[in-house]
């Protein structure tokens, strides 16, 4: 699924492509959108908030798009073949957008709607703050996040991090690895946890910087590729301690994401946040910069 700091750079593309360009013709291939058009209007802005992404047009209205697990948007180019608005077997789109200077395709997107702009925040009010956001402050909405992940004390810790009304953009990524790096299981309840707040941190270092600079990178090695102490690759063992790792389908995973644990890094039941481990994993990620508990 892509996740916030994902979103975030898609909205940043289309705007660097689209900006201020006309639309001359659309293709809707949802039934909420079926007699809807965008001919004639002008790309306005965009926006993210979390997962969701805002394509705000100069008629006041936007272009609202959640990609959930499956959904997929081209970005000046049609799918492969060039066929437009048909299934190939492969992929099923939604929606056709052309400007001028070339086409935004959506494909597979599950959540499409227009609405008003200025009702925008009928979706983002009931998330968390926005961890990709440009006016996210550390302090104050970790705190906010913590404070909603602490109602529910009983929620283990990967199922509460993926849960939009605490801190929104987390996806699966940040749940397996924030807890890697922080040496505790994903499984143990949150209200468990001694510092937690300086855990939620590390996510949220990581994915704010990943916005910023690109591919999903968690262990500061090769940044401009998408590498990950467990998520990445079909690797056996840890990488930090060479035990064999456990992977978890979705499927007998409470919160329905797999998951990968190390045994000897993450044991079951600690509550105990290795700052000192943390510290050592980010040594060499930007991210490190941007955690309010370094010294």
């Amino acid at each position: 699924m892509p996740e916030g700091d994902t979103i975030r750079r898609l909205g940043d593309r289309i705007r660097e492509r689209f900006i201020e360009q006309r639309v001359v013709r659309d293709l809707f291939r949802h039934p909420r959108l079926a007699t809807d058009t965008l001919v004639g209007r002008t790309l306005a802005s965009t926006a993210s908030y979390g997962k969701h992404l805002f394509l705000r047009f100069d008629d006041d209205r936007s272009l609202h798009i959640h990609l959930l697990m499956q959904g997929r948007v081209l970005v000046g180019s049609a799918p492969q073949g060039g066929r437009s608005g048909h299934d190939n077997g492969s992929w099923r789109q939604r929606f056709e957008v052309w400007f001028e200077h070339g086409p935004l395709i959506g494909i597979d997107i599950p959540l499409l709607h227009l609405l008003p702009t200025r009702d925008e925040h009928t979706i983002t009010d009931k998330l968390g703050p926005d961890l990709c956001s440009d006016d996210f402050d550390m302090t104050r909405d970790v705190t906010i996040g913590v404070r909603r992940m602490l109602r529910r004390p009983e929620a283990s810790l990967g199922g509460s991090l993926l849960d939009q009304r605490n801190l929104s953009g987390f996806g699966n990524v940040y749940a397996v690895e924030t807890p890697f790096i922080c040496g505790v299981s994903p499984f143990t309840p949150v209200g468990s946890f001694d510092r937690l707040g300086a855990m939620v941190e590390v996510g949220a270092a990581l994915i704010r910087t990943n916005a910023a600079r690109g591919p999903q990178n968690t262990t500061g090695r090769k940044l401009g590729e998408s590498q990950q102490w467990l998520l990445a690759g079909r690797h056996q063992r840890c990488k930090v301690c060479g035990d064999r790792l456990r992977r978890v389908p979705a499927e007998q995973v409470s919160w329905q994401r797999r998951t990968v644990q190390c045994p000897t890094c993450q044991p079951d039941g600690s509550a105990v946040v290795d700052l000192d481990r943390a510290k050592q994993l980010l040594r060499l990620h930007p991210a490190h910069r941007h955690i309010l508990w370094q010294p």
